[in-house]
């Protein structure tokens, strides 16, 4: 079977499962509402509490989980692409715990969660911004540029400083405030608001754009530096942009629904081995697999428990942790 062919089987099969998991998604929860309920709702014929649980609560949060795994998944590819180092991905360079830093000193000056509205998202995304440009400062070397092993060493030495600034900031919050910013470290899905997905889907449409319109250069960075150098890439500008976009994704992603991890890591990884290193099948592959397997691991977490919420940044580390292990034994 030839590489077309297998790229547009997974893709048809992984657009083929996505609608059973959102039916199955929508029918779990601590209310009940069986496929006659939500075939009424379809209809018109619902009534007016399935309208609202559906259309202001669970609707919404299988569309944050839809685009963040997407975001997640190709902010993920990128770095491991451009880096080329396959276990990368955005909370290596801090992106994560930048946000979580960002987000825990609002709580400590401004008070509780539910008073800060949509200061919340916008606080996470300029710490994960800080933290990334951080990183390029630190690791930028006139002579080379930003080398990919001195980026990610950095990147998880400030992630390390900045988790245990995070650890003396909780002696100073509430403990409602403490849970709420526990949950949202752990991945918690917690932006499930129109609003807040309104205010983060232009930031990921931009996104996504800028690197879809880099998909020739993302494949020359698989030849190599001196290859890519060698074809006329000028590889301290292109670092910069693609590194920043995926910054950018990674950080609107974790904004609106916490610190999840290994979604970059898995699908991007997992893209590779099912249809190879060619970015234009292989950054798609990764976005879908990353939107399944988020959604997926949303749906086992409500129907694990109804009575409280799971985090789905939980149940991705129990796949994502094993993995990064078989990668890093694999790879010796």
């Amino acid at each position: 079977m030839s590489k077309t062919s297998r790229f547009t089987s997974w893709m048809l099969g992984l657009l083929g499962l996505t609608p059973i998991l959102i039916i199955i998604n929508l029918n779990t929860g601590s209310m009940a509402l069986g496929p006659q309920a939500l075939l009424a709702w379809l209809t018109g014929h619902g009534t007016a509490t399935q309208t609202l649980v559906l259309l202001n609560f669970r609707l919404p949060r299988i569309v944050l989980a839809l685009l963040v795994g997407c975001a997640l998944a190709v902010a993920g590819s990128v770095i491991q692409t451009v880096t080329q180092n396959p276990m990368a991905d955005s909370s290596l360079l801090g992106i994560n715990n930048g946000a979580g830093l960002a987000v825990m000193a609002l709580m400590v000056t401004a008070g509780g969660a539910t008073s800060l509205g949509m200061r919340l998202p916008i606080i996470a995304l300029i710490g994960a911004w800080l933290s990334t440009l951080l990183v390029f400062l630190l690791a930028y070397k006139p002579t080379q540029g930003i080398p990919p092993k001195r980026l990610l060493l950095i990147g998880v030495a400030l992630s390390g400083c900045f988790s245990a600034v995070m650890v003396l900031m909780t002696l100073k919050l509430s403990p409602d405030n403490y849970q709420f910013v526990m949950n949202w470290l752990a991945g918690s899905l917690w932006g499930t608001n129109w609003a807040y997905i309104g205010w983060a889907l232009p930031w990921l449409l931009i996104g996504l754009g800028l690197i879809a319109w880099q998909l020739p250069v993302l494949d020359v960075f698989n030849l190599g530096n001196e290859r890519a150098q060698a074809l006329g890439v000028n590889l301290k500008h292109q670092q910069l942009l693609l590194i920043g976009v995926a910054a950018m994704l990674a950080g609107v992603s974790v904004a609106i629904s916490g610190g999840i991890s290994f979604i970059g890591l898995i699908t991007p990884n997992l893209a590779r081995r099912l249809i190879g290193s060619r970015q234009h099948f292989q950054l798609p592959l990764a976005a879908v697999l990353g939107s399944c397997l988020l959604l997926a691991a949303d749906t086992v977490g409500k129907l694990i428990t109804t009575t409280t919420e799971l985090p789905v940044g939980v149940l991705v580390a129990l796949i994502g942790a094993p993995y990064f292990i078989y990668m890093l034994i694999r790879s010796h």
